[in-house]
Parts: C-alpha cells; structure tokens; sequence
C-alpha cells in the first residue's frame, strides 16, 4: 500500500542547491552541472571554495602591489617636482652700518648703530634689464617685487637717466650693466644703493625677446597713445603707427614700447611731450595687457616656445624649476593684482654736464617700503646712497659723500 503518490513526482522535481552555483565559482568548476552524476560532497565543495579563495588572494595581491607601485611612482614625481620646482633663494639680509645724511660732503658723517633687517614670508623680488640695440646700455630697467602670500606684484620702471652716486663719469643707471664689465654682481650692488636691497634675482633679457614673445601668443590688442612717425637706419629701426586700438605683431609691439619721438618735421609733430617718462608710462600700460594675455590658460600650452625663446635670449640666475614656479605663482593672479610704477624723481634736472633724473628721496623711500622692499622693518634713507637735491637745491649723496671718477 502506498503511502503517498506523489513521492515519485516531487524527487524529479527536485533542483539542485544553488549555493555552489554562483557566477564567481563558474569559471573555475571542470564539470558542468548537466554532467554530475550526484550532489557535490562537502569535501568537494570545500576544495572548490579553497581554489576559488587562493584565486582572489592572488588577484587581491596584484592590486594591491599595482596600487603600491602607483603610490611609490607619485610620491618620487612629487619630490621631484618639489625639489626642481620651487621659488629663488631669497638674499638674506645683512647687517648694514649707517651713517648721518648731510648735505655738505666736507663734514664726516656722524657713525650710527648697524641696522638689521628681517625677511618678510612669502615676499620675493627681481631685476629686469632691458638691453637697447646700440650701446648695451640697460634702456629699460624694472624692479619688481612678488607678494605671494598677498597675491601681489609691483612693479617699478626706473628711468634710464636716473642719476647714481658712482665711481665712474657717466653717473646715470642705465650703465649699471655694461659699465661694471657686464658683471650682474656689480650691478646688484648698484641698484642696491638706490634700493636699499639686494634683489633676489635678475634677468637681462636682449630686446629680440620682447618681439618673439609677442608674436608666440598672436600679437596684443591695445590702444597706441600718440601718432609715431620714425626712423634710425644705423639700427634698421622704424615705426609708422598712428594713434588708436589696433592689433600689434613682435616687430610694431617693439617698435611702440622703443619709440620715444617724431622724425624732424614730422606731419604729425614732435610725439611724446615728455619723451622718456611718457615713454615709460606707454610700456608699463602694455606690459600690463601683455601680462594679461600671457596669463589666459591658452597661453599655458606654448610653455616649449617661451622656454626656447628664454633659453636664447635671456640671462639669468633663475633656475629652469625657479621659472617654471614664478610661471605658475603669476597665473595665480589677475590683472588687478598687478601694479605698475614709476620713480619718483625730477625727470628734466641737470648734473655733471648732462640732462638727468634727480630722486625725490621722501617719496622714493615710501614707494620702496610700501611696493618693493622685502623686508619687516623701514628701509631709511640712512642706507641707501642716493644723490638728490636738498632743500635749497643743493646736490648732496645720501652717504655722505660724492663719488668722483
């Protein structure tokens, strides 16, 4: 008698247990689940779950040893980078005696206590030499001063006519290069009479440079101030421009920031009424737009070019990493953070048989420790060696003393 007729239907229906069924274990089973002849054993499945562990031990361990390799390349790129790019070494101050100002070089000055000077965090500066075509004489020459903890860069034109306190005759800054033997040294000591500093580092860069880094970014749009209508065939230099906003190339951006005045008899009249100084106002206003354009992130991408034009053209104390970290400090700012200065001075004065530029002392002392000077405490005028008009128009040299031949 049966007890049941159904026992015969429910066994064939029976599936069998998926738990060793999953789709990580398919690839690695050699018997496909058609072909079993019966349930698997616990000891079989045991074996499967321990060649499927050892395989996810294996895969487990070859990304872990990827991602440890990935680790180990980034880490040695980074310090790498850290160690190659990276900013100038700052010039540390050195303690600098004083001695009384005095109009009159015959009385010795009275000595002073040495004055010491702390280095402000973050605060870098620089020397821009321009060399002209004719005589190596530095035409254009720019103090800067980079604040990257303020996200600040100033920038001071000094006027090539400006009247230094040196040993030699021609007592005007634009020989500070090629007068000292084209030594950089000399010529920081030099520029420190006026500053009161040692800039950083320096760049002297041959005027061809100007033009090619114009025409790397494609040209500058800006707004040329006055009708320029001139010609030097000793140097091949011409420059026919009329006034207005209009797209410049290398070879006309050069000839707007060179130009000083109208040929003789000029249509257009004499040109700038203030010759240098105007001619300064009209370089830092396009030094200014070409900033702009330099820093858009198109320009990013022509990192080879700029680097080849440096490499040719340009004399340096800047490493290729301390480059690359000012390239990437100055596309951190924008237009508005960049200012643009000139020396305070008398630009139409007259020493030692030759038109020249006189310091405004108190106003160059402000200019220095509000824009350029890198450190803590005021820079005086105890420091500096400066010749400059007193108050009845005298000559005197902040030192104490003027410097013959």
């Amino acid at each position: 008698m049966k007890l049941s007729g159904n026992n015969d239907r429910n066994r064939k229906s029976r599936k069998p247990d998926k738990d060793v069924m999953s789709e990580d274990t398919q690839v690695i089973k050699d018997v496909s689940a058609d072909d079993m002849p019966h349930r698997k054993t616990p000891e079989e499945r045991a074996h499967i779950d321990a060649i499927i562990e050892n395989y996810q031990r294996k895969k487990r361990r070859r990304r872990i040893i990827a991602l440890s390799v990935a680790v180990i390349v980034l880490a040695a790129i980074f310090i790498a980078w850290k160690i190659i790019v990276r900013p100038p070494t700052p010039v540390n101050p050195t303690p600098t005696p004083s001695s009384a100002v005095t109009p009159n070089p015959s009385v010795k000055p009275t000595e002073k206590p040495v004055v010491t000077y702390t280095r402000k965090d973050g605060f870098y500066t620089f020397a821009i030499l321009g060399k002209d075509y004719e005589a190596d004489l530095t035409d254009t020459i720019l103090v800067g001063a980079l604040d990257t903890v303020n996200g600040k860069l100033n920038v001071v034109s000094i006027p090539r006519d400006t009247l230094v306190n040196v040993s030699r005759s021609y007592k005007k800054i634009n020989g500070l290069y090629s007068h000292n033997g084209y030594n950089m040294d000399k010529a920081r000591e030099e520029l420190k009479s006026l500053l009161g500093f040692t800039v950083d580092s320096y760049v002297v860069v041959d005027i061809e440079a100007f033009e090619k880094i114009v025409d790397t970014i494609g040209g500058v749009w800006f707004n040329v101030p006055v009708n320029m209508d001139y010609d030097d065939p000793v140097q091949d230099f011409h420059i026919h421009l009329e006034a207005g906003y209009q797209h410049l190339d290398g070879k006309n951006a050069l000839g707007v920031v060179r130009f000083r005045q109208n040929n003789e008899n000029s249509p257009y009249g004499p040109g700038y009424l203030g010759a240098d100084i105007d001619r300064i106002a009209t370089q830092q206003a396009f030094m200014k737009e070409l900033a702009k354009q330099c820093l858009q992130i198109g320009n990013a991408a022509k990192v080879n070019e700029f680097a080849q034009i440096w490499k040719d053209y340009v004399i340096t104390d800047l490493s290729v990493g301390n480059m690359v970290w000012y390239g990437l400090e100055l596309l951190k700012l924008d237009s508005s953070s960049i200012d643009f200065m000139t020396l305070p001075a008398d630009y139409n004065d007259y020493a030692f048989g030759m038109s020249c530029c006189v310091i405004k002392l108190d106003e160059w002392l402000e200019m220095v420790n509000t824009r350029l000077s890198p450190y803590k405490e005021e820079i005086t005028e105890d420091v500096l060696n400066i010749i400059t008009r007193d108050e009845y128009g005298n000559l005197y040299a902040t030192s104490g003393v003027i410097l013959g031949d």
